[in-house]
């Protein structure tokens, strides 16, 4: 039986028993009881049991509905089953996660619920130094949470093999296939032992992922949880039409409310996040901006200050979109929307989980329009547009397709006045055009000479015949006057003129005065004039200075050459 024959599983007769029913070591349940979980939610309860079983799973649902913990779970409970210490460099159990934010959600709930046992786990992630890994994976650790650029990395050196590893597991697949690791995660997959056990992830099932699955996979489990829309009900959604030059200044308003705890804005492009973020801060806002571009240290440090509530306002971008799991979030602001459909679920769905409510509020300028249509067609529901803004601007109607047909729409049988200016039915210019017809046509002869003829209204006037200016002749008795025409005087055989020099007549120049010549008279040259020498050196003068006979030091007035005085060491003298 092939996956696509695989059971599919429904919310349909659920139990609202606890996770004693899972049958899970009693170790976990205490961590599970200590964190204050008591009612497994429906993506738990529909996946833990395949799992336990040890059965390959597909696990669809939407953002926020416990899917860390639902392979979590039952893989701590295998690898307590039978426990045996890792080996060096060879992990039991390998996580992918598209950021390095998820990968340290993932580790941090790993730990949470293995608390008391004896499972190690490590984060293989960018932005971090390669000593520290690479050590802890030489003393050997059970559970791997990598990204693929890093773990490729580790992998050339070595530093990971996958022989013990029975349990591979790829966390939001979709976005992970999306940044473009698709090779990276068929070549992973390859080096895994035969016998091994596949979970796959994802709040979306794009063609992609389906693509993967039939690879990847060995008669999977498919678990989907029936819902209305992709989003969770408890979002509220809002759109709220606003010019680009007026968007900053209706965030600045919708953030210094009262009734935003805290906020994630998001933004397409990192230099977008930061220049926002920039703006929303010179306004009086504490904001950070957070994306692939900033130090992995540094993006810890912006999302404790956001968890610990020292920064209300967290402007972002897709990537750093499902790493981002903080609590308390009651506002989500789409400052531009995305591109892809399937990102406006991932951002929205940071807020309202675990049945909290939330509101994601999304600024739409009219080149947006295009956006919104697919946005509403994948959530499956429309949203509502709020109008109780001082920058609202009339985007009255949405056509179906790219764009809309409204004010911003440009439409040829609807011009105005500039239609009908440039329009060939009510132009004259035309009109004389239209009765033009193909050489191949049936218009005969007859019909031209029958055609109107043009009366003495279209008759335009005869202008004066231009009176040409007379021709210049050299062969002429005064054209031989001109001698100084260099081509006249070849052709009459005269002989070439020197030129002489020409007097400067200038009234800035006095006539006949001489110019002083540039180079001095050898009178004139001062005795101390560089003469060269052999050699190449040269010689101030040829007279030798007079030594005196004077012994040196002395001021006798006799002549002496220079010598620089020397410094005084110790201290002056009082005159």
């Amino acid at each position: 039986m092939t996956h696509m024959d695989a059971p599919l599983l429904d919310d349909s007769g659920l139990n609202d028993s606890g996770f004693e029913a899972f049958g899970l070591a009693d170790s976990i349940l205490t961590a599970v009881e200590h964190e204050g979980f008591s009612t497994p939610t429906k993506i738990q309860t529909m996946a833990i049991p395949p799992l336990m079983e040890g059965r390959d799973l597909i696990g669809i649902a939407q953002t926020g509905g416990g899917k860390t913990a639902a392979f979590a779970l039952p893989m701590i409970d295998k690898l307590l089953q039978d426990y045996q210490k890792p080996r060096q460099n060879m992990p039991r159990v390998l996580i992918l996660a598209p950021t390095r934010e998820l990968a340290m959600q993932i580790e941090q709930c790993i730990v949470t619920f293995s608390k008391g046992t004896k499972l190690r786990s490590l984060v293989v992630a960018g932005g971090q130094p390669y000593p520290p890994q690479t050590n802890k994976l030489r003393r050997g650790v059970d559970i791997l949470v990598a990204t693929p650029g890093r773990l490729i990395d580790h992998i050339g050196r070595k530093n990971v093999k996958f022989a013990d590893t029975g349990i591979f597991i790829l966390d939001e697949a979709d976005r992970m296939l999306d940044m473009g690791f698709i090779d990276d995660v068929r070549d992973i997959s390859d080096s895994l032992p035969e016998e091994h056990q596949t979970v796959l992830f994802s709040a979306t099932m794009n063609q992609k992922v389906r693509n993967l699955t039939r690879n990847l996979l060995n008669d999977p489990v498919n678990v989907e949880i029936q819902k209305k829309t992709a989003v969770a009900d408890t979002i509220d959604h809002k759109i709220m039409n606003v010019s680009r030059k007026d968007k900053a200044k209706l965030l600045a308003e919708i953030l210094s409310g009262d009734n935003v705890e805290k906020a994630l804005v998001f933004a397409r492009t990192k230099l977008g996040a930061d220049a926002l973020s920039k703006e929303l801060h010179e306004k009086g806002i504490r904001s950070d901006a957070i994306h692939g571009d900033k130090r992995q240290r540094v993006r810890e440090k912006i999302l404790m200050n956001f968890r610990r509530g020292r920064t209300r306002v967290l402007v972002a971008t897709d990537v750093a979109a499902r790493g981002i799991d903080v609590e308390g979030i009651s506002h989500v602001i789409n400052y531009e929307l995305p591109i892809e459909p399937e990102n406006y679920i991932h951002r929205v769905g940071r807020t309202g989980r675990a049945g909290a409510k939330g509101i994601a509020i999304s600024f739409c300028d009219p080149s947006d329009m295009r956006l919104l249509r697919p946005i509403e067609s994948l959530i499956k529901q429309p949203i509502e547009v709020d109008a109780d803004h001082e920058y609202h601007i009339d985007v009255t109607s949405r056509g179906k397709g790219k764009g809309g047909k409204g004010r911003f729409s440009r439409d040829r049988n609807d011009r105005g006045d500039r239609g009908d200016r440039f329009s060939r039915q009510k132009s004259d210019r035309y009109k004389p055009r239209d009765r033009v017809r193909a050489a191949n046509s049936d218009w005969k002869k007859d019909d031209r000479s029958s055609a109107p003829k043009k009366t003495a209204k279209h008759t335009k006037p005869v202008k004066p015949a231009r009176q040409e200016a007379k021709r210049y002749d050299p062969w002429t008795a005064e054209a031989r006057k001109h001698s100084d025409d260099p081509v006249l005087g070849k052709l009459l055989g005269k002989p070439p003129k020197i030129e002489t020099k020409r007097e400067d007549k200038s009234e800035f120049v006095k006539t006949g005065a001489k110019k002083k010549p540039f180079k001095k008279k050898d009178a004139e040259v001062k005795p101390f004039a560089r003469k060269k020498l052999r050699g190449g050196k040269k010689a101030l003068s040829t007279k030798k200075p007079v030594r005196s006979h004077k012994p040196r030091g002395k001021d006798t007035g006799g002549n002496k050459t220079f010598s620089p005085k020397r410094k005084s060491v110790g201290p002056k003298r009082a005159a």
